[in-house]
């Protein structure tokens, strides 16, 4: 009589597991023979690579990568409204990470009274790559404006009797851009908010803001 040999599915996975285990514990504690650091053909037994190590030149060259010659600080708003208080750190005038500042604590108002540092650290991923973005290909590299936007602009911000707006301007998403120079986006910077604060200013124009208030 022979004896049955036939193994279950799970029998088989479980003993694949145990010898695989077994089998990458012993490659990870099995000695290292590494080339010596003067370049000799002498062959370095290492134990254990995470204490001994031979030559760790190499490691400089990922923390030159990192070194930085100065920094600055900036606001951060990249996607959203946060407005964070980040340092970007440079090298050759060329931005190699960003970080927080620590620096939220360290403000005060104008009675003297001093600021928390319960917002520290401060940064996101958005503003951990945001220097990807800054020099990535896609990367705005001129003022743009709206199309739509700079005809009702330069038409003279022309609103209704309700005052709304006599173009549409709600298209944001499917209308382009267009490129303009520093001046004239300053420009008209300038004149659309003048004339916001003219619109909606004063008992006129809180009658405005009350009555599209109320169509929502």
């Amino acid at each position: 009589m022979t004896a049955d040999r036939t193994l279950s599915r799970r029998e088989l996975l479980q003993r694949a597991a145990a010898v695989g285990s077994g089998a990458v514990l012993g490659d990870l504690l099995a000695p290292r023979y590494l080339r010596a650091q003067d370049g000799s053909s002498e062959a370095v037994s290492i134990a254990n690579p995470l204490t001994v190590f031979p030559d760790r030149g190499w490691e400089q060259v990922y923390r030159d990568l990192f070194a930085e010659d100065d920094s600055f600080v900036f606001t951060c708003a990249p996607n959203d409204t946060h407005n964070c208080l980040l340092r970007a750190y440079t090298k050759n005038g060329v931005i190699v990470r960003i970080g927080p500042t620590y620096g939220y604590g360290k403000a005060t108002d104008l009675l003297g009274n001093q600021a928390s540092h319960r917002w520290d650290p401060r940064i996101c991923q958005k503003g951990l790559i945001l220097g990807r973005r800054i020099y990535g290909d896609r990367r705005v590299k001129r003022p743009m404006i709206r199309k739509g936007f700079k005809e009702w602009a330069d038409a003279g911000f022309p609103r209704n009797a309700d005052g709304t707006p006599t173009m549409d301007t709600t298209i944001r998403g499917s209308d382009t851009f267009v490129a303009v120079t520093w001046d004239e986006a300053v420009n008209m910077a300038a004149r659309t908010i003048e004339n916001i604060a003219s619109t909606y200013g004063g008992e006129e124009g809180s009658g405005f803001l009350e009555a599209g208030y109320q169509r929502r």
